[in-house]
């Protein structure tokens, strides 16, 4: 679990912040930095047999001319995913990052992930969706099955001043918690400790035992 995969899945500024948000925690880590397009099977599948899908009474020339455009259009699919990754690459130098290797895979990008999660340290990855999606479909399910570190970006990316855990002492946040606390992403950076519910004794409790974890390894911590 040494290095960081960045989902490299468009052009332009959502793949310039990419680029940068993952050469920023490659640096902050001192993890490798990996750049990853996969193409997706359900938009370019690698059968190209049209045979069940034309009427009786085509010919056999349309079968293999409709074929051809099919393995034209991966082929095309994946040179623009070559060229992306490239472009990449060369930012991600510009940005600092000495050795950013390049990845590009066919298939569900869930299952790529997955192949790759035992060697992943922290996954960056777009969050896809609309102004009235928070999140796409496919990366929804990204987040719910892959058991990694995640950073989800919108269209800009800043390298962040301060941040905030959303605290609720459950063993899920426990665990997160204990990943920032143990992690050199945030190091340095004030941290804006959040818990809400009844002003019990065991509520202030929970609150200052967290604190308490981050300041012991050195955070700032506003709880």
């Amino acid at each position: 679990m040494n290095q960081v995969i960045a989902c490299i899945d468009g052009v332009g500024a959502t793949a310039a912040s990419l680029c940068d948000a993952a050469s920023w925690a490659s640096q902050r880590l001192g993890a490798p930095l990996t750049l990853l397009h996969v193409l997706d099977r359900s938009q370019y599948p690698v059968d190209t047999d049209m045979s069940g899908t034309i009427g009786l009474g085509s010919r056999e020339a349309l079968l293999q001319e409709l074929a051809s455009l099919d393995e034209q259009r991966i082929k095309l699919a994946r040179e623009q995913g070559r060229l992306m990754l490239e472009a990449a690459q060369a930012r991600a130098e510009q940005s600092g990052v000495a050795a950013a290797a390049t990845l590009q895979r066919h298939g569900e990008l869930s299952a790529t992930l997955s192949d790759l999660a035992p060697d992943t340290r922290l996954l960056v990855i777009g969050r896809g969706g609309s102004a009235d999606t928070p999140l796409s479909p496919q990366v929804a399910h990204v987040i719910r099955t892959l058991q990694r570190p995640m950073l989800v970006l919108d269209n800009a990316f800043r390298a962040p001043q301060r941040f905030l855990i959303a605290y609720d002492g459950s063993p899920t946040a426990r665990k997160a918690l204990e990943l920032v606390a143990a992690s050199p992403l945030l190091a340095g950076l004030p941290c804006e400790l959040l818990l809400v519910g009844p002003a019990t004794a065991d509520v202030r409790m929970e609150l200052e035992a967290a604190r308490d974890k981050l300041l012991a390894r050195g955070f700032s911590v506003n709880a």
